[in-house]
Parts: structure tokens; C-alpha cells; sequence
């Protein structure tokens, strides 16, 4: 079978280490598998590790990128003229570049794009709906919103769909009730890249980060339904009670360094400009991270925390579970399908109670023993669901598309 995946969407974080860990876990389950990725040029600086993977051809797409002078200033002839195109250069070079040769072309991200229209059997992951909501800051424009009303329903009925959650399942048959067909639950695997941390990698790479403290993260980046605010205001609440002085809270992700270092407010961070001893700051931003210092940082925290109020799945979870580290997450009908797919534990808070979030933080911390027993179930559970497994299945779908094409 000849896969095109194609990873045209400028995206990082989960979404980057999950197609790029379901390609790999295809290769390796079928001799006869060759895939064909296409990327996104940023992508590939995130996913490095897809150079290495055998059987696998990396081709940039020429439309992700950056533009020469020259095509610096046609565009900007065309918008003094008033030219518009309705061409997606993006879209134009998959139609044109994936095609008849391949035996299926699936789309890991296509919650989020236009569907291309190609004569081969398509396949496409809708992770979640994130921009047909407003959580107090427009991320998505409008012109988006009502453009991928159009193409998810496109999606959904012009081909082979899945979804990590059924809680996605249940989302899209109420934003969109007069589809006729649905997508697949397919629960995934944690998007860890290194699965096994060694002591001597860690003492590398913490050292490098001058972290010698006990912290708490959140992997995630600054979109408002992260909500960092009240995690910020229940870690100030925290660190009122006595035996936390020394914890710090530490975010990675896209935009974190915007806090580069602060102090915990009730209603928001104080920036800290100069730095000259630990004491001076309890809240950390590291910005976006490689795969290898991400799990390191994770692996090594006392705890991860994750106070979203929508989501699909809580990967930042799902690979503390990897290592075996306790986590405490929101209560959202995402997070607890995590309990029922696969038995792990964890602690629950009300993600828009700051006081919660602070008493539950403050539980996990005093009983350390018993929310390290969580981490150390959790892991044990995660084993037993790889990627192995989470690749058998999209294969199914994959072979189904064919066989319906």
C-alpha cells in the first residue's frame, strides 16, 4: 500500500509528534506499507526525527515556503491593483502532486483545512472543533469559521473520517445534525517521542534550563481556552498556603515565553524583568520546545496540570502517564473519556475555580505517595494501548477506503 500522508497545516506541538508517531507505527506494522509525507516546511523543523524513519520519503511542500524577493513583490503588486486570487497555492500543489500514484491520502489535520479534491480514497483526522468557539479572544476569523462550516462537512461525507474521542463524535453530530455519516473513534497513544528518559539525559538537560527546583507544568500555548488565568490565580492561591514556597510553575508551548519569568497574582502574572535568584519568580515560560527536552521536562515534573476548558484529549496528560507522573486536569467530558478507554487516574478540578484547582493541587502535593501510586497505575494502563495498536486501526480505516473508493 502507497500512503501520501500529507502534513500541510503549519502546526506544532501534539499534532506534529501524533502524525509523525502514527507514521512511523505504519511502517513498522506492514512490510509492504511505503508512505510518501508530504510537510509543511516548519513542520519538519519540529519532527525532525521523520528523516530517520526507513521506507519513509520526505518531500517539502514549495508552497510552505518562504517567499524570494521576487514573490514578495508580486503579491504586493496584486494588492495594490486590487487582485484577488481564490487559489489556495497549498491546496493547488496537493491536487496536483498527490494524486493517482498513491493508493489513499490521508490528512492528519483535517479539521482545519479545505478539502482538496483528488480522485484517490481520502482520509482525514478531525481532532476537534476549536474554532467554532469563542473563549474571549478571536483566534479564528469569521470568514474561517464560515469557510470550514462548508469543508468539515466535506469531510465528513465525501470520505473516511476519525476522531480521538468519541466526546469529538458526540460534538460533531450537535454542531452538524444532518450528516449522514459520522466519523470513526480511534483513541491514539501518547505523542512521546522519547519514550525512556535516562538520568543522565534529564541532569543534561535541566541543568542546561538552570532547573534545580521542585515544578509543576503545563504544556500548552497561549490560545485563551488553555486557560492560563485560572491556573495562575489557583497557583497564587497555592503558594499562600504554607509548604509551597519553593514550587515553581513552568509552561512550554507556543507563546509561553511571553512569560519569561513572573510572580503568581490572583488576577494575573507580574512580570519579573531581572532574575538574579530563584526566589525571585515562581512562574516560568519556556516558550516552544524540542521533542527530547519536552519529554525530559515532563518526565520530571512533580506533577502536570491541565486546566483547559476545551479540548479533544489531553495529550500533555496522556505523556506524563508515559512516565509515570501524576496528573490533575479539568473536569471536562474529554478528560474523563481517558478513564473509561483506558482505567488510568487522575485527580479532577473545576478548570474555572481557581480556588479548586488551588485545594486540588494542594491535595496531590500533601499525599505524594499515594498521587505517585496515580501516575504509576496510569502508566502501567498506557502500556498496555501503543501505537501498534493505535496504527492497526487506522490501517482498517485506510483499507476500507480503498476498498469503497
Amino acid at each position: 500500500m502507497k500512503i501520501a500522508f500529507v502534513d500541510n497545516l503549519q502546526v506544532g506541538g501534539g499534532l506534529s509528534r501524533f502524525s509523525l508517531l502514527l507514521c512511523k507505527s505504519l511502517i513498522e506494522l506492514e512490510d509492504g506499507i511505503q508512505i510518501d509525507y508530504f510537510i509543511h516546511c516548519q513542520n519538519l523543523k519540529l519532527v525532525p526525527e521523520l528523516l530517520s524513519i526507513k521506507k519513509v520519503n520526505v518531500i517539502v511542500l514549495n508552497s510552505t515556503l518562504p517567499l524570494n524577493n521576487a514573490g514578495k513583490v508580486i503579491l504586493k503588486l496584486k494588492s495594490f491593483l486590487g487582485i484577488k486570487t481564490h487559489i489556495n497555492p497549498v491546496i493547488d500543489e496537493i491536487e496536483k502532486n498527490v494524486n493517482e500514484k498513491y493508493d489513499v491520502a490521508f490528512f492528519p489535520s483535517a479539521h482545519m483545512m479545505e478539502r482538496p479534491n483528488l480522485k484517490i480514497p481520502i482520509v482525514g483526522t478531525l481532532h476537534d472543533f476549536n474554532w467554532k468557539y469563542f473563549f474571549g479572544r478571536q483566534i479564528f476569523s469569521s470568514d474561517f469559521v464560515k469557510k470550514m462550516d462548508v469543508e468539515i462537512v466535506k469531510w465528513m461525507q465525501g470520505g473516511f473520517t476519525v476522531c480521538s474521542a468519541q466526546d469529538v463524535v458526540d460534538e460533531a453530530k450537535k454542531l452538524y445534525p444532518n450528516v449522514e455519516k459520522y466519523p470513526k473513534v480511534i483513541h491514539i497513544a501518547p505523542v512521546v517521542v522519547n519514550t525512556m528518559v535516562s538520568e543522565l539525559q534529564s541532569t543534561e538537560i535541566l541543568s542546561k534550563l538552570n532547573i534545580n527546583y521542585p515544578y509543576i507544568i503545563f504544556p500548552g500555548n497561549f490560545f485563551p481556552h488553555k486557560n492560563h488565568l485560572n491556573l495562575f490565580s489557583a497557583f497564587y492561591l497555592l503558594k499562600q498556603r504554607a509548604g509551597f514556597e519553593n514550587y515553581k510553575l513552568l509552561l512550554t508551548g507556543v507563546n509561553s515565553e511571553q512569560v519569561n519569568y513572573g510572580v503568581a497574582e490572583y488576577r494575573g502574572v507580574q512580570l519579573i524583568s531581572v532574575v538574579k535568584q530563584d526566589s525571585d519568580f515562581d512562574i516560568r515560560g519556556l516558550g516552544y520546545q524540542s521533542n527530547e527536552v519536552i519529554d525530559v521536562l515532563i518526565a520530571n515534573a512533580k506533577l502536570l496540570v491541565s486546566p483547559s476548558i476545551y479540548e479533544a484529549i489531553c495529550t500533555p496528560a496522556m505523556d506524563a502517564w508515559n512516565f509515570g507522573v501524576p496528573t490533575a486536569i479539568s473536569d471536562i467530558a474529554p478528560f474523563r473519556e481517558h478513564e473509561k478507554a483506558w482505567g488510568v487516574q487522575s485527580v479532577y478540578f473545576d478548570p474555572m475555580n481557581p480556588t479548586d484547582i488551588a485545594d486540588k493541587l494542594e491535595a496531590c502535593l500533601n499525599d505524594y505517595e499515594n498521587t505517585k501510586k496515580q501516575g504509576q497505575i496510569s502508566r502501567d494502563k498506557m502500556k498496555a494501548y501503543g501505537w501498534g495498536k493505535v496504527a492497526t486501526s487506522y490501517l482498517e480505516v485506510f483499507k476500507n477506503a480503498i476498498e469503497n473508493k
